[in-house]
């Protein structure tokens, strides 16, 4: 289903010219921009909710101590067992990702 969305000249202009340099539809861009908008308000929601955290120092303790019980399971007893992707397949799925987060 398309949608028409207004937008400002210079707005549009710049949709265009991104849509030409990357060969891309400008819903593609703009669907893009709306994910990386999505992940920055996400990620400032965290660093603001840090903060708060960080504010109240029982609280903050609290988090520090329940933090370091579960860091030491991470790889817990796994050092020796194989890898589950072999070098070529981690960097498939990087790559991929990388494109993907475009």
């Amino acid at each position: 289903m398309a949608t028409m969305v207004r937008v400002e000249g210079t707005v549009h202009a710049r949709l265009l010219e991104l849509s030409r340099i990357e060969n891309r539809p400008m819903g593609e861009v703009i669907a893009d921009a709306v994910r990386q908008y999505e992940r920055e308000k996400f990620w400032d929601g965290v660093r603001e909710d840090i903060e708060r955290l960080k504010a109240d120092p029982i609280a903050w303790q609290e988090y520090q101590h329940e933090f370091a019980l579960f860091d030491g399971t991470l790889m817990d007893g796994l050092e020796h067992e194989p890898p589950y992707y072999t070098p070529n397949e981690e960097e498939e799925i990087r790559a991929r990702s990388r494109t993907e987060s475009r």
